[in-house]
């Protein structure tokens, strides 16, 4: 018999076969681990549950500007128990890691606001594969240091992120950051913004307009990606499909694609 239950009707027993889904495929299921421990509070996540076993789950992040909602499962049919749930109020981002599930989830979204369908390659780098560049012309971005905590703000409005003093301050002590600086200005920067022991997820991957082509974005993601191994994870990032700038520099420092994913980019009608 399928059930789906929240996170909060779950007992001990589900969420030790949580567990053992993530330690079994670490890259497929860090957000939901992570998000279960450290962002309890912003999230919610509905469970398909058959015969004791886990067959599918939706994750909803909401501690982003737009809702972050992850859909998994075994087979697609799993989508049609989990799609009810999606909040239809709020613009999301939905990750799909089934591509059988998606004419499901866009069916059920049709008609109640826009949708926009891109894809995305996985990438991940081990430690035997790693090619570093120039790590150390990256500097970790502090969020006590108030050069840098100006500089990171600015960075973040010229690429379309306006955050306060205090949302700044929370992202370089919550998420650890590298840099590049010219002639005292942040020209590019880096992060690690998900760190488990089996994973870290890199992104948040930025260089300065009047700054491209001159490798920084390399360097900053080299610093955080060697963080990331030496720590003992795999490093992970997400490139848009077609992206072929980002996957080249990727390429050269060891990352593989694992896969290629659709998203769906959701906005309600008004």
């Amino acid at each position: 018999m399928v059930n789906v239950v929240s996170i909060e009707e779950l007992g001990l027993a589900t969420l030790r076969k949580i567990s053992s889904l993530y330690i079994k495929d670490p890259i497929t299921h860090v957000y939901l681990m992570y998000d279960l421990m450290y962002e309890f509070d912003r999230t919610s996540v509905y469970m398909v549950i058959d015969n004791n076993d886990i067959k599918g789950y939706m994750l909803i992040w909401r501690g982003g500007v737009k809702l972050g909602i992850h859909i998994w499962g075994y087979e697609s049919s799993i989508a049609t128990h989990l799609i009810k749930h999606i909040p239809l109020s709020e613009e999301s981002i939905i990750q799909v890691y089934n591509e059988g599930m998606l004419p499901i989830i866009i069916e059920f979204l049709k008609g109640k606001g826009n949708i926009e369908i891109k894809y995305f390659l996985d990438m991940i780098v081990r430690e035997d594969k790693f090619n570093p560049y120039r790590p150390n012309d990256a500097v970790r971005l502090s969020p006590d240091n108030d050069q840098h905590l100006s500089a990171f703000i600015e960075l973040k409005r010229i690429s379309g992120i306006h955050l306060d003093h205090d949302k700044a301050h929370e992202y370089l002590k919550k998420q650890r950051y590298y840099g590049v600086f010219k002639n005292d200005t942040l020209v590019s920067m880096a992060c690690a913004y998900l760190r488990l022991p089996e994973v870290w997820m890199i992104g948040s991957v930025f260089t300065h307009p009047e700054y491209r082509g001159q490798g920084f974005a390399k360097v900053v993601t080299s610093a955080i990606t060697r963080d990331a191994l030496l720590s003992g994870a795999i490093a992970s990032l997400h490139v848009m499909d077609g992206n072929e700038p980002a996957i080249k520099v990727y390429r050269r420092l060891g990352y593989e694609v694992i896969r290629r994913r659709p998203w769906v980019f959701f906005t309600p009608k008004l």
